[in-house]
C-alpha cells in the first residue's frame, strides 16, 4: 500500500525515490582519487598525533592517511571501520579541515614558543 507524505505516523514509502535522493545527497561531493592523494600529502605525521587526540573515536588518523597516500584504500577503510562502525559518517559530520587542523596548529604554536 502506497503512503503519501501526509500519512501520519512512521511508515515507509512516504517519499518517492527522487525526493529521497535529493534529501539525502552529500553536502559535499566525495574526493576523487587525485584529490584524496593531494589531501593526504598535507599531513605532517606528527609524533604525538594531535589529530588522534582530537578525534572522539581515537581513529589512527596518521595510519589512515598513510594508507590513502599509498593507494591501499581497502586497508584505510578497515582502519576507520575497526574503530567506528559508522566511520563513513566521519567525513560527513566532522569538519576535518577545522577540527583536526586546529589541534595540529595549536601544537606547532606551542612548540615554536
Amino acid at each position: 500500500m502506497a503512503h503519501s507524505s501526509s500519512t501520519s505516523g512512521i511508515v515507509s514509502g512516504r517519499l518517492d525515490s527522487d525526493l529521497l535522493e535529493q534529501n539525502f545527497e552529500d553536502l559535499h561531493a566525495p574526493l576523487s582519487k587525485h584529490e584524496a592523494l593531494v589531501a593526504s600529502d598535507r599531513c605532517y605525521f606528527c609524533h604525538d598525533a594531535p589529530c588522534m587526540t582530537a578525534c572522539p573515536t581515537s581513529i589512527d588518523i596518521p595510519l589512515f592517511i598513510r594508507q590513502i597516500a599509498t593507494g591501499t584504500t581497502d586497508a584505510s577503510a578497515k582502519t576507520i571501520l575497526s574503530q567506528n562502525i559508522l566511520g563513513g559518517m566521519c567525513a560527513r559530520s566532522v569538519q576535518q579541515k577545522l577540527y583536526a587542523r586546529k589541534h595540529v596548529l595549536e601544537k606547532w604554536q606551542r612548540v615554536s614558543q
